[in-house]
């Protein structure tokens, strides 16, 4: 059986969620490997560049650092030689072309879309590079049916074979809610909205705003129920006027927050808003509907294939609807009906599963 080597430069960067993909399938790999019986285990690495090896020892996967840094020099010049006579696994969107053979990974394809908001140089590399590693790949991977047909609408992957290693998403529920979130940001459990805010075009931020300044008004008119308070993920609201988007005036912003935090977030929250227009796999809502909060998101991209019924689906153009699923949510019978969909949905995404395939399909390349 041929060697396999993992692509390890994802570790140089930043800790998104392409890099929790990544490496969350490597350890579950790993994990299963080491339960293999010695004779029947392939040999497998990680080739990582200078500066950025595993934190952790693996059980199993030795974990090799290069004396270059990382680049994409590196990755297209010298990583080919460093994994010469391996199956090179590239679980991060890049692979180097001249490599062979190689299993890569292309979670979506947003690059493709005018409003992906992604730089134009980086938009252009990727429309130049992504056909290349597909077509000079022996298997692509993808995260969803969506992404699939997406990547080949766009010409990125040819007739070449295809495989989906969906997401996991009971990392969220590895961890303890963090007890001193919801005091720290004033919030009262079942009483406020939750949204990750981004100034992307795609994530369509705007139609939730303008759906509670809808709300807002139609209260100090005496009509309506009192508008719920708007939670926010990520950027502060001088970054989203920046960008032209108008958070409500009592929204709060949670900023960026590690597993423990967002867990007490979901707990506690009438609902999660997901309004992007396009989304590979769309984890946020999975892990929410794991921690018993119900989701309203737009019927776009990856999400009415991994949600199913689980989720109200809102127009992404029209904040009525959005206060409408909203308001439907108040009653305490609706909600329960919603949340027990949602944990039966989730449920069938772990990071188990997702490792248990993506080894399955390794070890039959590599053979």
């Amino acid at each position: 059986m041929r060697a396999i080597a993992f692509n390890g430069k994802f570790r140089a960067g930043k800790r998104n969620g392409v890099w929790r993909v990544s490496d969350r399938l490597i350890r579950e790999v790993d994990g299963l490997l080491a339960a293999m019986p010695h004779e029947e285990r392939p040999d497998v690495r990680m080739i990582v560049p200078a500066g950025c090896p595993a934190p952790d020892p693996y059980a199993v996967i030795r974990v090799e650092e290069d004396d270059h840094g990382p680049s994409q020099s590196w990755e297209q010049r010298r990583l080919p030689a460093l994994a010469r006579g391996s199956l090179l696994v590239n679980l991060a969107n890049l692979a180097p072309v001249f490599h062979w053979p190689k299993v890569t990974m292309l979670h979506d394809a947003q690059f493709c879309r005018p409003d992906c908001s992604y730089p134009w140089r980086q938009r252009m590399g990727y429309r130049l590079l992504s056909p290349l590693m597909a077509r000079s790949s022996h298997l692509v991977l993808t995260v969803s049916d969506y992404s699939r047909r997406d990547l080949a609408g766009y010409g990125v992957i040819g007739g070449g074979r295809v495989e989906i290693v969906h997401n996991g998403a009971d990392h969220i529920l590895e961890v303890v809610a963090d007890d001193t979130t919801l005091p720290r940001l004033g919030l009262v459990p079942g009483e406020y909205l939750l949204m990750f805010g981004s100034v992307k075009a795609y994530k369509n931020n705007q139609v939730v705003f303008d759906a509670l300044d809808l709300a807002a008004a139609a209260h100090r008119a005496g009509q309506g129920w009192p508008p719920r308070r708007l939670v926010i993920i990520g950027p502060g609201r001088a970054e989203l006027e920046a960008a032209g988007l108008h958070p409500p005036a009592d929204a709060a912003f949670a900023g960026g927050c590690d597993d423990a935090a967002l867990r007490a977030l979901y707990q506690g929250a009438l609902a999660l808003l997901f309004p992007s227009r396009t989304e590979g796999f769309g984890l946020p809502p999975v892990e929410a509907m794991l921690c018993r909060c119900p989701v309203i998101a737009a019927p776009c991209g990856a999400v009415p294939e991994v949600c199913g019924a689980a989720a109200l689906m809102a127009d992404p153009d029209d904040p009525t609807a959005w206060l409408e699923h909203i308001a439907a949510l108040e009653n305490p019978a609706t909600r329960e009906t919603m949340v027990n969909a949602g944990l039966a949905r989730a449920r069938r995404y772990t990071w188990a599963g997702a490792g248990r395939t993506l080894l399955d399909l390794l070890m039959a390349c590599a053979a």
